[in-house]
């Protein structure tokens, strides 16, 4: 009888040609087939192979919101000053650093393992296996689509989209050729992926770090800001919103707490988030940008939520919608996010009106009470610069900066060079990441490449 966990390590570690030491120690330890609907939920709800801490941090690390001190950025190691330099490493060597890649693939391995075993169970009481199928497509698509913002070119929406893209996993065989599909064939599996996985799921929201319906249409509407294809992502943020609106009222809650927003909390939708770099972390040095803290109004009670001034002056990040923690990040869905999809998409297409209306949902649960003031803004061209600030200052450690600033560098109005400066051996040198550069799109591992032969 096939030994489960062996084809799911196997898959998982594709490509790593360290991986043989690891993959002997776990295979070691006895595993059997699953068998049931039970056993195959039990499978999804491992979170920490799936949505709990398997997503690379690459999606926070080389953005605008934060910067380090020169103390900061001396006690990181050689792989992550490359990074936070925008110097975009190929050698990840340290098996620590392998483990960005294994543990995205993983993650799929187990959501296809789960779809192919599927169709073997012969008893189907309890548990309803279209809900078991919707999960895993879920899964499968959310981490595709998370790697594409990493190791893909952004979509064009008006473009030639035959470039690489990243090797999309469809199977758990472990002779399934490795190859890179191209970015239109990778969206068009994820979006695939995740249209199914919506007519298969619950309608309601349950426990959130497992998928229903609602999280699909989200994931769909973000999936589709990421192309531009603002008619798609106002659709499915406006199916979430039907169901489901609800918003913290930051004017009832305690924003000068540590941390103060709930793990899970009311407006989450998805629970998920990334693995850690000490690069977040405000201990290590890490603090978040003039730029950023700019642009909140002085009864904006995100910034007292947000973040904490150091005695040095400098504000760190608490922010964290995963209820504590400085090294990693949330990267589930949100009603806020959708919310701000909706804005933004009508924005776009010219539905002022009902923009505002989405906006002012927001806005009145972010601004103290008695100085909130509905915006009034009819034109189109400084309404869409409003959205765009408030999506900023809104979604800060969301895991959503980096597909955006990849989506809005393509326009002449919002593209931006990001300025990082060290000291190294007592010089200050200046790194900077210009809006359309090759370094928005992070190298697969070379040992990955070695391994698979894709390019």
């Amino acid at each position: 009888m096939r030994q489960y966990i062996y084809k799911l390590l196997i898959v998982s570690l594709f490509c790593m040609a360290s991986c043989n030491k690891f993959l002997e120690d776990k295979t070691n330890k006895t595993s059997t087939v699953p068998s049931t609907l039970e056993d195959l939920q039990a499978l999804l709800d491992a979170g920490n192979q799936l949505n709990l801490g398997s997503y690379p941090f690459f999606l926070e690390a080389c953005t605008d919101d934060f910067l380090l001190t020169d103390a900061g950025y001396n006690n990181l190691d050689v792989f992550d000053r490359q990074v936070y330099t925008f110097q975009n490493p190929e050698i990840y060597s340290a098996t620590e650093k392998l483990i960005l890649w294994r543990d995205a693939y993983k993650a799929i391995a187990v959501a296809n393992t789960v779809l192919d075993e599927l169709s073997d169970i012969k008893i189907l009481k309890g548990l309803d296996p279209d809900n078991i199928k919707g999960q895993a497509l879920f899964h499968r698509a959310f981490m595709h689509f998370i790697l594409l913002q990493i190791y893909a070119a952004p979509f064009d929406q008006k473009g030639n989209n035959n470039v690489p893209g990243i090797p999309i996993k469809l199977s758990s065989d472990i002779n399934d050729k490795t190859k890179r599909s191209t970015v239109g064939e990778c969206y068009r599996s994820v979006i695939q992926d995740l249209e199914e996985a919506a007519g298969l799921l619950p309608n309601e929201l349950g426990i959130v770090t497992r998928p229903n319906k609602i999280s699909a249409h989200a994931a769909l509407s973000r999936v589709y800001m990421a192309m531009e294809d603002y008619e798609n992502a106002k659709k499915y943020a406006e199916l979430v919103l039907i169901r489901y609106d609800k918003l913290m009222d930051l004017n009832t809650m305690s924003v000068d707490a540590s941390f103060p927003y709930p793990a899970m909390n009311a407006e989450t939708l998805f629970f998920a988030y990334s693995n850690g770099t000490t690069m977040f972390g405000g201990s290590r040095g890490s603090y978040m940008t003039d730029d950023l803290l700019s642009k909140y109004d002085t009864h904006d009670l995100r910034f007292r939520a947000n973040y904490k001034k150091g005695t040095d002056g400098r504000y760190t990040f608490k922010g964290h919608y995963v209820g504590s923690g400085t090294y990693l990040f949330f990267v589930g869905l949100t009603t806020s996010e959708v919310l701000l999809n909706a804005a933004e998409s009508n924005t776009r297409l010219g539905n002022a009106t009902l923009a505002k209306q989405q906006l002012n949902e927001l806005l009145q649960n972010r601004i103290e009470k008695q100085f909130f003031v509905p915006i009034t803004e009819s034109n189109i061209e400084v309404l869409l610069k409003t959205v765009i600030r408030e999506r900023r200052k809104e979604l800060v450690r969301r895991g959503l900066r980096w597909s955006d600033l990849r989506r809005l560098n393509k326009d002449e109005r919002f593209k931006k060079e990001i300025v990082r400066k060290v000291t190294i051996d007592g010089k200050i040198q200046e790194f900077s990441l210009k809006p359309i550069s090759k370094d928005y799109i992070f190298n697969i591992p070379i040992e990955v490449k070695n391994i698979t032969g894709i390019e």
